[in-house]
């Protein structure tokens, strides 16, 4: 009876447009009064302890570089880069945007900045070289997925703090699947534009290409600074975030002089608010799941996954199927905090890697971004193209097919999101 009162009081307070952070609150709050916790201080400690970590340090740092990057203008070097590689060639306009994306992915670590950023200067020049505005923001929101995939990712840091994960671990896990999703979706870009008309322009000179790759080579630079500093044991994670603060500061800001300090006062203002909103998130998800692991919900889960089945693949399966409808529905962050807790022990119980799941997890989330009726990255393409989300819905059919290849394959195939870490020496 008191599940049913909560699941009611969630769809009455999603319905009247209450953030997604309080209405875990109280539905937390809601929950506990029910079982009889009504001391307002344990709820307190409870939401302090989630954000009482850390790892999750990481967080604002990591937002705060991306920040810092994306003002300083990394965006039109990196497709400036991408165009001179693959811009010349039949549909090239389109394999520089998921190339782009790629880049970028190792820079922000955020689908929905990625897909904001890149939206803002791709679809524009993609439209005006006779591509539609509804390929080009479907390519763009998928290539964005790589982003909380590939190492710097804001989403490994989230997910690292429940389930007590190694950060450089799920860093190392991600960056194969990032390269998988990325060579699926160039791969049928090129059968999509066959037909589109060759571009005009001559290929690039040596001396064209060189100042193109200097240009883009200290951007590039950043994400290898982070694993390679994590794989050499000269930093943590978190550490590693406020390495990348340094060097984003240095590039944009001394170097580059592409961010000035009453910009850079405004990028320390727009990471702080989105920082504090994350962690609201955070705070709130912490109660819930604590409440939820009081009420022995993991557990009761558990034995329903191990009385549906007791095979390790039709898990993942059903696993793939409910992550894949939650996405649709619940923001990463939220979704992450409030089932991982229940799901991460069930699938070490059927002895799945728990980092290999990180990913799987991760990787269906980011699928949900794109998947109306909520996919805030639809909602955020959609208001820079000018066109519905059923629109871009449409035109986004193909590159579903594609990404639940990539989905099928990052979950029966464990070595593409192990065998990194296990050569790194960060699992064993």
């Amino acid at each position: 009876m008191s599940a049913l009162i909560l699941v009611v009081l969630l769809v009455v307070l999603l319905s009247i447009s209450v953030p997604i952070a309080f209405s875990i609150g109280l539905l937390a709050l809601a929950g506990l009064m029910l079982a009889g916790v009504d001391n307002p201080t344990i709820a307190a400690q409870r939401m302090f302890a989630g954000m009482n970590s850390y790892g999750l340090l990481a967080l604002p740092l990591f937002i705060l570089a991306g920040n810092i990057l994306v003002a300083g203008g990394v965006i039109q070097r990196l497709i400036d880069f991408a165009d001179v590689i693959v811009g010349r060639i039949r549909g090239g306009l389109a394999q520089v945007n998921v190339l782009a994306n790629l880049m970028m992915a190792g820079v922000s670590g955020s689908a929905t900045a990625d897909t904001a950023a890149l939206g803002a200067v791709m679809l524009p020049t993609m439209k005006a070289r006779g591509y539609s505005v509804e390929f080009a923001s479907a390519l763009t929101v998928s290539g964005a997925i790589m982003a909380p995939i590939l190492p710097p990712s804001l989403i490994m840091v989230i997910y690292a703090i429940p389930t007590k994960l190694s950060i450089g671990a799920m860093f190392f896990a991600g960056i194969m699947p990032a390269l998988l999703i990325a060579l699926l979706l160039m791969i049928y870009v090129a059968y999509a534009c066959r037909n589109h008309p060759m571009p005009t322009t001559a290929a690039p000179t040596p001396r064209i290409l060189l100042q193109a790759t200097i240009k883009a080579l200290p951007v590039l630079v950043a994400p290898i600074i982070i694993v390679g500093g994590v794989r050499g044991g000269i930093f943590t994670a978190t550490e590693a975030a406020a390495v990348l603060c340094g060097y984003a500061f240095l590039l944009c800001v001394v170097g580059y002089r592409a961010v000035s300090f009453a910009r850079l006062g405004q990028v320390f203002r727009e990471s702080a608010l989105t920082s504090a909103t994350v962690m609201i998130i955070v705070a709130t998800s912490n109660l819930f799941a604590w409440y939820l692991a009081m009420e022995n919900v993991p557990n009761a889960t558990r034995d329903l996954f191990q009385m549906m089945t007791d095979n390790p693949i039709v898990f993942l399966l059903l696993v793939n199927l409910f992550l894949l409808f939650v996405g649709a529905f619940v923001d990463t962050v939220p979704a992450i905090l409030i089932f991982v807790p229940i799901l991460q022990p069930t699938a070490v119980q059927f002895g799945i890697d728990p980092i290999h799941f990180a990913i799987v997890v991760i990787v269906n989330l980011m699928i949900g971004l794109n998947t109306p009726p909520v996919g805030t990255n639809l909602l955020v393409i959609s208001s820079i193209g000018g066109k519905s989300m059923g629109q871009i819905t449409r035109a986004l059919m193909p590159f579903y097919v594609v990404k639940i290849i990539a989905l099928i394959i990052i979950t029966y195939v464990p070595a593409v999101s192990l065998w990194l870490p296990r050569m790194a020496g960060l699992i064993n």
